[in-house]
C-alpha cells in the first residue's frame, strides 16, 4: 500500500499537461524491464535481444528527464510572476533594497570561503 501511495503523489505532483507523458514515459520502462526480464528467462545473450529492452528504458527515462524539465519550467516561471507581481506593490526605494539584498545573498553563496 505503501508504494501505491507514492506512485499517487508523484502523479499529483505532476501537471495535468504532461502527465500522460510521465505515464508512458514510466510504462516504457517498466516495459523495458519486463521485456528484459524475459530475454534473461529465455537465455538470450545477443546485441539484438538486448536492444529492444534497452530502448525502452532509455525511452523512458528520456520521456521521464522532459517531464521533469518541464515541470520545473513551470516551477520556475510560476515563482517568477509572483515575485514579480510582489516587487511591483513596493516603492522603487523598497524594491531595489530587496533586490539588493538578493543579489548579495547569491554573489556571497557563489563565492566559496
Amino acid at each position: 500500500m505503501d508504494v501505491r501511495n507514492t506512485i499517487e503523489e508523484w502523479r499529483e505532483s505532476i501537471p495535468g499537461n504532461v502527465r500522460s507523458e510521465g505515464g508512458a514515459g514510466a510504462a516504457m520502462i517498466a516495459v523495458g524491464i519486463v521485456a528484459g526480464a524475459m530475454m534473461l528467462l529465455r537465455g538470450r545473450r545477443g546485441f539484438f535481444a538486448w536492444a529492444v529492452p534497452g530502448a525502452l528504458i532509455g525511452a523512458g527515462l528520456i520521456m521521464l528527464a522532459d517531464v521533469g524539465l518541464d515541470v520545473r519550467q513551470d516551477r520556475i516561471a510560476e515563482t517568477e510572476e509572483l515575485i514579480h507581481a510582489e516587487l511591483a506593490s513596493l516603492d522603487p526605494i523598497a524594491r531595489a533594497q530587496v533586490l539588493k539584498g538578493v543579489s548579495e545573498r547569491q554573489v556571497q553563496s557563489l563565492i566559496p570561503g
